[in-house]
């Protein structure tokens, strides 16, 4: 199973551990994603990206740009569930609950990530002239924050019809096979992820679905503009080299492969539930 270098929240002291914190805040989310611990692993980075972007997460503007651009109206929507169905799945009341809070924090986070991972991109490859050509946006509120979730079912823990059921999806993530972790929670309720299975094994190998959510995503990435334009320019360069510009452009090349996903899929699995 693949996943990036990271410090985890556990692990965070310092600086990082605050800016933790103030992540989790900003988004309204019981976790700091894979994303920013990756990235919390290269020296000074984390404490520079945020030092640029803060004004942009404690004003709500790029929460709000990314939440807002989500449109899955071109996906196909999924058969809807109702309670007395996702029952004879193994899914009681309070659990429906429970899975909604799983797929409403990835859709969350996702798209916050998306505007954020772009921003990056742009400041470590100096195109700084994008920054303070704007006035700051005003503040926009935050949502009510969003309950501790489940962990991930361990991988040792699957027994072999979990993994296939799992295997459906399989995206790839820098040339080897990963399987994104709202699938894995999911699979605390191995009846209604198989159900998700039929539902969305389909989609996941239809290339227009794909192309179209590669589109949900795209639209969000175009947020990146208008967001720094209300940033001031960092004060000094990335503490990056050549190769390590390179090594941050390359992990977040690898959380773009999955994004979609969660933008796309994971909204479409949230609409599907009762009551939602």
């Amino acid at each position: 199973m693949t996943v990036l270098s990271e410090i985890t929240e556990a692990e965070a002291t310092g600086e990082i551990a605050a800016i933790y914190g103030e992540v989790r805040h900003a988004y309204a989310a019981p976790y700091v994603s894979s994303l920013l611990r990756h990235l919390a692993t290269r020296p000074g980075l984390l404490e520079w990206i945020w030092q640029v972007m803060r004004p942009a997460f404690t004003s709500g503007a790029l929460q709000h740009a990314g939440w807002s651009r989500v449109d899955v109206s071109g996906l196909p929507s999924l058969p809807p569930l109702s309670a007395g169905e996702l029952a004879g799945l193994g899914v009681s009341r309070s659990d429906i609950a429970l899975i909604d809070t799983v797929c409403r924090t990835f859709t969350r986070v996702s798209p916050v990530n998306l505007v954020l991972a772009g921003c990056i991109a742009r400041l470590v490859t100096g195109q700084v002239e994008l920054c303070a050509s704007a006035p700051e946006p005003a503040d926009r509120p935050l949502p009510a924050a969003l309950p501790q979730l489940p962990g991930m079912v361990p991988w040792e823990q699957c027994d072999a019809g979990m993994r296939a059921t799992l295997a459906v999806f399989q995206t790839d993530l820098a040339g080897e096979a990963f399987v994104p972790g709202l699938y894995r929670i999911l699979a605390r309720w191995p009846g209604y992820l198989a159900r998700v299975a039929d539902d969305l094994g389909p989609m996941l190998r239809d290339p227009a679905v794909c192309g179209e959510c590669e589109r949900v995503a795209d639209r969000i990435v175009d947020a990146t503009p208008e967001i720094l334009a209300g940033l001031k320019p960092p004060a000094s360069p990335p503490p990056l080299d050549e190769h390590g510009v390179k090594l941050v452009l390359d992990a977040l090349a690898t959380y773009r492969g999955t994004s979609p996903q969660m933008a796309g899929f994971g909204t479409l699995l949230l609409d599907a539930l009762p009551q939602h």
